[in-house]
């Protein structure tokens, strides 16, 4: 395990060091642009090729003016959009919705769904384990049969209102697997493509600034955290492209923060080593700025 994370960690470093950083203009909310492929994993492909505008399954409401917090969730647990407060969109903009998790397993296998921007095409059909007025349970096995993800999507309402995604992996083989796993959001906050982006080990945001003229953003943003204590080897990551890691090469766009007016995303990855028939659940929460 420890070999495992050493190397993510060395990957993580290399991208990085080659990172620049745009200079600053003006904020405008332009059209999102796929990135050219010429090369990488099924993940990457995906992302170009953009499947149907995602249906809510699930949806969740709480609060009000300021304190006013809606997400709605798809069958497979993608979080399609989010709106906090009253009226400030951060996902469901134009057609490139993109959120959701991946896994990159010790062998290097790659299993994703990042909702409007594809998936990998090797799962089973979700099953929905429970519900109820604030959280649903959902669970999807990987075809080949190593890994079941099981999420618990809870809205906690409040005057700090949130969406709590606990992310439970199950090895269901009888031997010592490690795999990485991520959440992923294509932000564009309040309905603005080109936003400011950082991260910190714990949790990544875009914003926009604000100058105080109802003609420019007023300021609002979308951050993605790490919720509690955790063992696991975790970082987040800010992207200078709004299209989703692959899972077993996640930090090919990753840059150094802060980043501005950039059309972007972000992600928190998760190194987990597991036993035969070990789950571990890593949580994480979506919130408004």
């Amino acid at each position: 395990m420890k070999n495992f994370v050493l190397a993510a960690t060395v990957m993580a470093l290399c991208a990085l060091s080659f990172a620049e950083t745009p200079s600053a203009t003006n904020i405008k909310n332009q059209p999102e642009t796929a990135t050219a492929v010429t090369q990488g994993s099924a993940a990457q492909g995906a992302s170009n090729n953009f499947t149907a505008r995602p249906v809510c399954a699930f949806t969740f409401t709480s609060g009000h003016d300021e304190t006013f917090f809606k997400d709605c969730v798809t069958a497979n647990g993608n979080i399609v959009q989010l709106e906090t407060p009253r009226g400030r969109e951060h996902l469901a903009v134009a057609d490139k919705i993109g959120e959701g998790y991946g896994i990159c397993d010790t062998g290097g296998i790659e299993y994703f769904d990042y909702a409007q921007f594809g998936d990998s095409g090797n799962w089973n059909p979700a099953t929905v384990v429970s519900q109820d007025a604030t959280s649903v349970k959902i669970a999807r096995t990987t075809r080949d049969g190593i890994w079941t993800l099981t999420q618990t999507i809870t809205q906690v309402a409040g005057t700090s209102p949130s969406a709590q995604i606990a992310l439970t992996i199950t090895n269901n083989t009888g031997t010592q697997r490690d795999a990485v796993i991520f959440r992923y959001a294509n932000v564009n906050a309040d309905s603005f493509f080109q936003n400011n982006f950082d991260a910190t080990r714990d949790s990544a945001f875009g914003w926009n600034s604000t100058d105080g003229r109802d003609s420019h953003p007023l300021g609002f943003g979308l951050m993605l955290q790490n919720v509690g204590a955790t063992p696991f080897h975790h970082f987040a990551f800010i992207l200078n492209v709004p299209d989703p890691p692959e899972p077993c090469n996640a930090f090919r766009h990753a840059v150094v923060g802060p980043i501005i007016n950039t059309d972007g995303s972000f992600f928190l990855d998760y190194a987990i080593g597991l036993g035969g028939g070990q789950s571990r659940t890593v949580t994480v929460a979506y919130k408004g700025m």
